[in-house]
């Protein structure tokens, strides 16, 4: 029987959930966009219960308790990577005095937005769709917040539930002990250079401690530098004085992955100092003063602030710097950028600020293109009151052709194109990506049961169809199956529905992203 690798996946428990009541938040204001559209009742409750069943599952006492929730599905037939998440310093404004008082008000806030939140969109959907099993679905989730809620409030300022150092300390302690009971966990030690600067920890030391030495329980590294940090930070790069971690996982064949999408997860902090490159205005720079961030974290524009923070510290252009100088390091840029734009990327589908464009704005961004690709994006526009308006009847052929040329301008700033510049290219052979949290998908029947279910099935067979098999060999060994559980089932389908819906989609070609391409991305 084939082994599988599910190469991105989370096993925390409940004193880690804690910090991803905003995933919440974001899930039911994705249900408020619903209500707006034509929406069933029975789609509103599928959605609604899902959010229950996320937070029922993986609010367990133990990491062992949800990683057997999961290993239900795989049936002990693959083999986990579970990522570590390092947030002690996500509310870092160099200041920390009164730390975990400033984080326990901020979790309050969240406590706060989801109070807020919930009743206004119960409000909504009733106004449209009056159901009783609604509002009880409602009520339900309001009991679970209020269960974490009362939990919070009979924490001291020391324990776990809050972003300290007894957490980090807790997670590590949890995968050394499954990964020593479990020969299918294989966990990722997580890696924040603030830790060094604050901590005063060597983490190379800590990395070779490990990862490197015979005792070692960890198999690769996690970094996750929305919650902070620049990919070019020196402890992260080295310096004429230090070995840095780059250079210790490229030495020993130490795979690395990070974080890549504009999605998931940010610092909370609206003014952060940062040590190392960061995009700016279109520019990499090396800013001489704290950043401050245009969005705030805590509000209900929080999918702006991430996105903000993500382009700020995280975009690939800034991984780019980071092969240059380590070609040869083992790295997957996880989520491909995201599903929403991995299917941007491979439908050319154009963002809506660019099908009406400022006729000076237009000429200034193609400026710096030949002849011929100016050519090409003008022939797309058609010019109406100094405004240019892209044509809604493009070929795809007309399309793709257009969408690359807005893409060289930086018009269209797409992560999943720019991660896969990057991981097809020779001079970088050990550079991957997955597509874990892949959930462009839809409410459908069950084909059995006729209960609702949501599928991806239909979105992944198109990539497959449109962009893995027009892929070469070197191409198609650079991509991973993942599924960032739980993280997903906030926004998709169901663990057991991910990993059919993924098997069904890619056929003979799921042992490629899931078997053979993961042992060569873990050294195996």
């Amino acid at each position: 029987m084939t082994t599988y690798y599910d190469i991105h996946c989370h096993i925390f428990n409940k004193d880690v959930i804690i910090r991803r009541l905003v995933n919440v938040v974001q899930s039911l204001l994705a249900i408020k966009d619903l209500v707006d559209k034509d929406v069933t009742s029975a789609e509103l409750k599928f959605k609604i219960d899902g959010i229950n069943r996320t937070l029922e599952e993986v609010t367990q006492e133990s990491s062992e308790d949800v990683f057997e929730a999961l290993d239900k599905v795989y049936r002990g037939n693959v083999v986990t990577t579970p990522l570590m998440f390092d947030l002690t310093y996500a509310d870092d404004n160099d200041d920390d005095e009164n730390q975990n008082k400033r984080y326990r008000k901020r979790i309050k806030r969240v406590f706060w937005l989801l109070s807020v939140a919930l009743p206004f969109i119960k409000r909504r959907v009733n106004r449209k769709i009056k159901s009783d099993e609604l509002a009880e679905a409602f009520d339900k989730i309001k009991d679970n917040v209020k269960k974490f809620e009362d939990s919070f409030a009979r924490k001291s300022d020391e324990e776990v539930e809050i972003f300290d150092n007894a957490n980090y300390a807790q997670q590590i302690a949890d995968l050394e002990y499954l990964a020593e009971k479990y020969e299918t966990i294989k966990p990722f030690f997580s890696i924040d250079p603030r830790r060094e600067y604050k901590g005063s920890v060597n983490l190379v030391d800590k990395l070779k401690e490990k990862i490197v030495a015979d005792d070692g329980k960890f198999t690769g590294v996690k970094l996750y530098a929305p919650a902070g940090f620049s990919p070019t930070d020196p402890v992260l790069m080295g310096t004429s004085n230090s070995t840095g971690i780059y250079a210790l996982c490229q030495e020993h064949n130490i795979p690395i992955t990070v974080h890549n999408s504009n999605g998931g997860f940010a610092c909370l902090s609206s003014v952060l100092k940062v040590r190392g490159d960061v995009l700016l205005n279109g520019n990499i720079v090396k800013p001489k003063k704290p950043l401050v961030f245009d969005e705030r974290f805590f509000s209900r524009k929080v999918h702006k602030a991430i996105a903000e923070r993500a382009k700020k510290l995280n975009h690939p252009q800034l991984w780019e710097l980071v092969m240059k100088k380590f070609p040869n390091l083992t790295i997957n840029f996880a989520h491909f950028g995201g599903s929403t734009q991995i299917m941007d990327y491979i439908n050319y589908n154009f963002p809506d600020e660019q099908k009406r464009v400022d006729e000076e704005e237009f000429e200034d961004a193609i400026m710096s293109l030949s002849d011929k690709n100016k050519a090409i994006i003008r022939k797309a526009y058609t010019l109406n009151r100094r405004k240019r308006i892209l044509r809604d009847d493009l070929t795809i052929a007309e399309r793709a052709e257009v969408w690359n040329a807005l893409y060289r301008t930086g018009f269209i700033d797409n992560w999943a194109k720019a991660i896969f510049d990057i991981i097809k290219n020779p001079k970088y052979p050990n550079a991957y990506t997955d597509l874990s949290c892949f959930s462009e998908g839809t409410i459908i029947e069950s084909p059995d049961s006729q209960d609702l279910i949501f599928s991806i099935r239909e979105t992944l067979s198109t990539f497959k169809n449109s962009f893995f098999d027009k892929l070469s060999d070197y191409e198609k060994s650079k991509i991973l199956y993942g599924s960032d559980y739980y993280l997903t089932q906030f926004f998709g389908p169901s663990m057991e529905q991910y990993f059919s819906d993924f098997k069904l989609a890619f056929g003979d070609d799921f042992e490629t992203i899931a078997s053979i391409n993961p042992k060569k991305f873990l050294n195996l």
